[in-house]
This record gives structure tokens, sequence and C-alpha cells, in this order.
């Protein structure tokens, strides 16, 4: 009977795995669609302008390096923080994803850049439709990340409140009833006998405090990042108009991407680590008479189905989390190539 529930668990875990793993690519495909909306850029007019295209592309391109090298740097440094500080006991693992993507986005809003230059004569043009954070992309850009961070903070509380205090009063361990022991009399099983038992680390409110308030400041930034792409003037002359349209559509694609990644990573460790520990606990021992035996173990239901879709879901998360980091790579790229792009357009000098 036990080995019938741990197969039909396994098959469930892995239809519900490929449900939400369906149900990811379907927001990634519509998410990393909107370079695909984004309007044909027209010509500059002159060379200046040409010049300057080409410094506000390249520019950009080294602002989106130099931030997820920040951001890389910022989560290999609490890396080696967690790797020589055992008394954390992986606080900072836990909070690598967003205080990389913290650090980086902050380092790219920052990042100096070169303003359009006056149109000529001193005039300017006046645009009166208004601009919102979300003008420059899908909507569907928008809901992954919030998504992931509203998921991410709700599991946070759902464990937090199912965790308890270990040795030191840190909430970071999972309670759970399990057999300590039992008798045998005449080939019979007799006094059995249960005690609480923990298993961690657990992410409780330990882990979960410090990864929310990380959760919430990314989403400020986020927010901030956007707002500052939008309100940025544009520039003085309306055939550059498109040109700066493509810009702030690569500029959107990339925050999005680079913090949907840093969020998809974080949910995908709090998966992974409530499924090992939910496993584990969800297994009951069953007595036996011949003493010289170790006690089987059981799954329970629906704790261990549970664990299993946790642990499956959070390798899907994974890939998810990767191919939304290889997007905000290509944004890179993509700039890089619209520099060198408008750099041929460049007319050879008359001889």
């Amino acid at each position: 009977m036990g080995d019938v529930m741990g197969s039909m668990s396994v098959v469930v875990a892995v239809v519900v795995a490929v449900l939400l793993a369906a149900g990811l690519w379907g927001l990634i495909r519509q998410s990393t669609g909107s370079i695909r909306r984004m309007p044909p850029r027209v010509g500059p007019s002159s060379d200046s302008s040409q010049e300057q295209v080409i410094a506000v592309f390249r520019c950009e391109g080294r602002a989106a390096l130099v931030s997820l090298i920040i951001g890389g740097a910022v989560a290999a440094m609490l890396g080696l923080i967690g790797s020589w500080w055992p008394r954390g006991y992986g606080l900072p693992y836990a909070l690598a994803g967003s205080a990389a993507a913290v650090f980086g986005l902050l380092t790219y809003t920052l990042y100096p850049r070169p303003a359009w230059s006056p149109g000529s004569g001193g005039r300017t043009v006046a645009e009166l439709t208004p601009r919102v954070p979300a003008a420059f992309a899908r909507q569907w850009v928008f809901v992954l990340p919030l998504v992931s961070a509203v998921a991410l903070i709700l599991g946070l509380l759902l464990t937090g409140l199912y965790s308890s205090a270990d040795e030191k009063g840190l909430h970071r361990v999972f309670r759970r009833r399990s057999l300590s022991g039992w008798g045998v009399e005449n080939g019979q099983v007799v006094d059995v006998q249960y005690n609480l038992s923990s298993t961690g680390p657990f992410p409780g409110w330990y882990y979960g405090i410090p990864v929310m308030i990380g959760t919430i400041l990314l989403i400020g930034v986020v927010y901030w990042s956007l707002r500052r792409i939008t309100r940025a003037a544009r520039p003085a002359s309306p055939d550059l108009f498109d040109t700066d349209t493509t810009l702030r559509s690569l500029q959107t694609t990339f925050v999005m991407a680079a913090s949907s990644a840093a969020l998809a990573f974080q949910v995908a460790g709090l998966a992974a680590i409530t499924g090992n520990v939910l496993r584990i606990a969800h297994r009951d021992s069953i007595p036996t008479s011949d003493l010289t035996a170790a006690a089987g173990t059981v799954p329970v239901e629906p704790g261990h189905t549970l664990a299993l879709a946790l642990n499956l879901s959070s390798l899907v998360i994974v890939v998810v989390a990767i191919v939304l980091l290889i997007k905000a790579i290509s944004v890179i790229t993509c700039l890089w190539s619209m520099g060198r792009q408008e750099d041929r357009l460049t007319p050879e000098p008359v001889r």
C-alpha cells in the first residue's frame, strides 16, 4: 500500500510540476516578447545626431553590463560570507538574490548617461502623451515579477507560521511527531512511543523576515528605476522619438528581466528548501517486531506529495530564472549591436 501511495504521489507531483512549467513558460513567452513590439527606429537626419545615438546606445550597454557585474559581485560576496560565517546558518545565502538585484539595479539607474542635445535654434517639441512606468512594455512584463514577489512573500509568511525555534531560539526548524521507541512482547509490538523532532534548515522567521524586507526593497528599486526611465527627457528632435522609444523599451526589458531572474532564484530556493524539509518530515516510521531490523517508513499525505511538487517546481523555476537572466544579457547584446549598426550608417567622407 505504501509503495502504491508513493507512486501516486510521484505522479501527482510530476503533473503539478508540468502544469506549473507550462504556465511559467507562457508567462515568459509573453514577457520576453516585448522587444518584438518595439517600433522601427528612424535614422538620424544629421551626422551629429547619428553620433549622439551611437553614444547613447553604447553608454546604455555599458550601464547594463556594469550593473550585472555589480550584482554578480554582491551575490558572490554574500556567498563567501555565508561560507566564512557558520553562525549565520545560511542567512547570507538567502539574501544573495535580492541584495544582488537591489545593488545591480541601483548601479544601473544611477549610472551617468549623456543627455540628448538641444535642438537647433534652441527649439523643443512637447509630447502631450502621458508616460507611466508601464508604458514601454507589455503588461505581462510587469505581471511576472509582481506575481513572483507576492508568491515569495506569501510563501515566507506561511513557512514562518509553521516554523519553530531551535535550541538557540531561532525560528528555523520544522517540528513534527516522530516515532521514538517501542517494545516487543510475544512477537507483538507494544508500548509505541512518539516524540517531537525537528528538521532544518526551514525558512522560518529567521530567514523569512530579512528576505521579505529585501524583496520589498527590490520592488521599490524596480519601480524607481522604471519611473526614472519613463520620466527622462525626450530628444528635442521628433525624428529621434522612435529611437528614444526603442531605447526605453530595451531599458524596461532589462530591468524587468534582471529583477524577475533574481526573484525566480529566490522562489526556487524557498521551494527547494521547504520541499526537502517537508519530504523528510512527512514520512512515518513503522514499528517492527524484529528488533534487529530498522523500522520502515511510509509517506504521509498530502504533505509528501506537496514536498515532491515543491522539489520538482524548484527545478522548473531555476530554468525560468536562467532564461530571464539570458534575456537580460541579450538586451546588452542588442544595445551594443544597435550602436554598431548606427556606426555602420556613418557615411564615408568624400575624397
